[in-house]
């Protein structure tokens, strides 16, 4: 499409908040350079951090923000009372007449070819402001786990934060909220569900009682293989890296009761909360496990730190598709990952790396001493970057399977 001498059709990419700035918002920001190929895109979101802004700046594309950024509200009692839905459900309504760069959301829908909504908060809520005529994606990472799942409820060691009954209780009205949407993009012409591995396809399917299409996840391989050595003259660190901000969901801490005993040290890139880092290192203190936390690093310092790393490790709970199995096989570095969620369908136990059970810390120690030897880290890395081919996981190929999914061929 991108060499039709004709204008491109517009599409407007919405994601409620890139607030957060985590792997989804990053992940999205890398894959409109492709996407940018067969449309004009215009990004629209409700809070847009600098970082965010200076990407979208150096692409070209153009974006638009209420005039007031929109701050997730936090807390059980603001999640019972649906307060950050129908926050952000006015700031959109606002938004059509008038955004931070003065034009409006309801000029940018009148020009628009098609809509693609990514999920998160406050992403769902804007759907109810598509015209039907218009084909539209909805983009579903996860269905929101704090709704129909308990592991956003507990604590870094894994105990209720309160009454998981209560907690379930008090969440009711938003659920419904949820359903409700979600129920409307079913009913309405021209609209495309997808999630992002075939297990989100199956909780979607759990959850909302609806089809879905697959739209996979992708890695650069060009950036992950910046100063990777496929030889034996690599220098590899005994540590492992674990990637996400420290919480039960990510099962950090499981991960540092694994590493016990074995001499490893685990660097965490993420960060987390201050009480659950206190935590966390108290805890690796007494199992005299070394903890290197790292809120944040530049691409070029994760490269390299994973390159360098003995493995990547999760022990993160359903983990919907997990993009740092592809980036540590992309990386050339052992992808050792809890056999659960969507581990499970971009790594090929003892083929691409480790597919490993929950508790049984003998069997990751075994697979961490296999992960050491360099026949095998060898081995392991081109199966894992065969399997991304093989997948289709590049920007490139996502870029196709979007003009496929809304139906903008060539001869438009």
């Amino acid at each position: 499409m991108g060499d039709s001498s004709g204008p491109l059709p517009s599409l407007l990419v919405v994601k409620g908040t890139f607030e957060q700035f985590g792997g989804a918002e990053r992940d999205l920001l890398n894959n409109l350079p492709a996407w940018a190929h067969h449309f004009e895109i215009t990004v629209a979101t409700l809070n847009l951090p600098q970082k965010a802004r200076e990407t979208l700046d150096d692409l070209g594309i153009n974006y638009l923000t209420p005039v007031k950024q929109f701050t997730v509200p936090r807390g059980i009692w603001a999640e019972a009372r649906a307060l950050s839905s129908r926050q952000a459900t006015r700031l959109w309504i606002s938004m059509l007449d008038l955004t931070e760069q003065v034009t409006g959301l309801r000029e940018v829908l009148i020009n628009s070819d098609a809509i693609h909504v990514t999920s998160g908060v406050g992403s769902l809520e804007f759907t109810g402001l598509v015209p039907n005529h218009l084909p539209m994606h909805y983009y579903c990472l996860e269905p929101h786990r704090g709704l129909y799942e308990d592991v956003l409820h507990r604590t870094i060691e894994g105990t209720p934060k309160r009454s998981l009954f209560l907690t379930s209780l008090l969440l009711g009205k938003q659920r419904r909220r949820d359903q409700k949407f979600v129920s409307r993009l079913e009913k309405m012409q021209n609209v495309s569900i997808s999630g992002n591995s075939m297990w989100i396809q199956k909780r979607i399917s759990e959850i909302y009682g609806v089809d879905s299409q697959l739209l996979l996840p992708t890695v650069d391989l060009s950036v992950w293989r910046n100063n990777s050595s496929d030889d034996d003259s690599t220098s590899i660190g005994d540590y492992v890296v674990t990637i996400g901000a420290a919480s039960h969901v990510k099962g950090t801490w499981e991960t540092i009761e694994m590493l016990a005993g074995t001499g490893i040290a685990l660097a965490l890139v993420g960060g987390g909360d201050g009480y659950d880092l206190a935590r966390l290192r108290e805890r690796a203190e007494q199992l005299e496990v070394k903890l290197d936390i790292q809120p944040h690093l530049s691409q070029d310092d994760l490269v390299t730190l994973v390159q360098q790393a003995l493995a990547v490790v999760s022990l993160a709970y359903n983990e919907p598709f997990g993009l740092t199995t592809i980036e540590a096989q992309a990386a050339g570095t052992p992808a050792l990952m809890v056999a659960e969620g969507g581990f499970q369908y971009t790594v090929e136990d003892g083929v691409s790396g480790r597919l490993l059970p929950r508790g049984d810390w003998s069997a990751w120690h075994q697979a961490l001493d296999e992960a050491n030897k360099p026949e095998t880290r060898s081995a392991w890395a081109k199966a894992g970057r065969d399997n991304i081919a093989k997948m289709g996981l590049t920007p490139t190929h996502q870029a196709v399977r979007i003009t496929e999914i809304l139906k903008i061929t060539e001869e438009e």
